[in-house]
Formats: C-alpha cells, sequence, structure tokens
C-alpha cells in the first residue's frame, strides 16, 4: 500500500511534514477502543495540524487508487479524522479507470478506514457515465459502495431523474435508485 500526502507550498514543508508522519502513523497502528485514548503518532504534535493544499493518495494493486484534494484540511490525531474544505475525490480501479469521482464543499475523511462524507454542493460522476448532485454522499471503502439517503438529482445518457438516494455498487459497476424515482422533463 502506498499513502502519500503533499503539500506545494514551501513554506509549509514543516506542517506538511509533520501531517504525513501523522497520515502515517494513523495507518501503521491499529485503532484504540473506546476506554484507550489516542495518543499522536507524532511526537510534539498533540493538537491539529492544518494543511494547506493536501493531495492525498492511498493506492492498493487488487483495488486502484484513491485520490482526495482539498484546499484546506484540519487532520485530528485524536480522532484520527481530516476535515476537509473543497475536496475532490476519485477512485480507480486496478487499471486506473475511473470508478466514482465527487466534488463537495466540505467532508471527512477516516484514517484509518479510508471512508469518506462528502457534504454541502455535493456532484459527481460514475464510471459508467451517470451524474449526480445530493446534499452528502458516503463512501464506504470496505463495501466497496457509494451511497446517499438523502433527495438527489441523476442524469445519464437516458435523461434526469430524481429520487430518495442511490447506491452505486463499485465492484460490481452497479447503479441503484433508491425511493419516490421520478423522471425530470425538460421545458
Amino acid at each position: 500500500m502506498r499513502v502519500s500526502t503533499q503539500c506545494p507550498l514551501a513554506s509549509r514543508a514543516r506542517i506538511a511534514g509533520a501531517a504525513a508522519l501523522l497520515l502515517a502513523g494513523a495507518f501503521a497502528r491499529p485503532a484504540a477502543s473506546a476506554d484507550t485514548p489516542v495518543q499522536s503518532p507524532v511526537p510534539g504534535v498533540a493538537s491539529e495540524v492544518l494543511v494547506t493544499g493536501m493531495v492525498f493518495v492511498v493506492s492498493r494493486a487488487d483495488e486502484g487508487e484513491l485520490v482526495l484534494e482539498s484546499r484546506e484540511a484540519t487532520l485530528h490525531p485524536d480522532t484520527q479524522r481530516a476535515e476537509l474544505r473543497d475536496a475532490k475525490v476519485r477512485a480507480t480501479d486496478p487499471q486506473q479507470r475511473l470508478r466514482f469521482d465527487v466534488h463537495c464543499d466540505r467532508g471527512e475523511l477516516d484514517l484509518v478506514t479510508y471512508d469518506f462524507l462528502a457534504q454541502g454542493d455535493v456532484h459527481g460522476s460514475t464510471a459508467d457515465g451517470q451524474r449526480y448532485a445530493a446534499p452528502w454522499v458516503k463512501y464506504q471503502r470496505a463495501d466497496a459502495l457509494l451511497y446517499t439517503d438523502a433527495p438527489v438529482l441523476l442524469e445519464d445518457a437516458r435523461g434526469r431523474m430524481r429520487g430518495d438516494g442511490f447506491r452505486y455498487h463499485l465492484r460490481e459497476r452497479r447503479f441503484e435508485v433508491t425511493g419516490n424515482v421520478s423522471v425530470v422533463h425538460e421545458p
């Protein structure tokens, strides 16, 4: 597995280095139990770290790549989460073909499971060209599932529709619209 972060501004190199160590440390150790406080993996960095221009890559030969870009990110070593602002996520399969992408105003990345919650002006697309817009979308890596239970607007080659949510099963490249599906007629 390859995990990397980048910070394009040289003046932020120390913070980026601490962030990289924080992220690497988060992946190298098992999750703490509810009774055990989480210690920061970076000596001297016990509180949050702000990173500007973050690029985060998780790559596994059998799963493909998850690339997350964020204008700003706040890394929280105590909860092993990253809060993101103005973020883009792209997932590809092992042959580097698009599985899905997500654009959002803000998001949260779990630094242990790689699950991602996108919120605020969320929109994106799937491997087969379906485009979606919703208030929030969540990606669960272990289940290879991108989903929302919020009202969603969907568009593909056949037209536009609304629904109460969707499920996109990455392994099967199968898209489901859930509940109260209606076709949007163009005037």
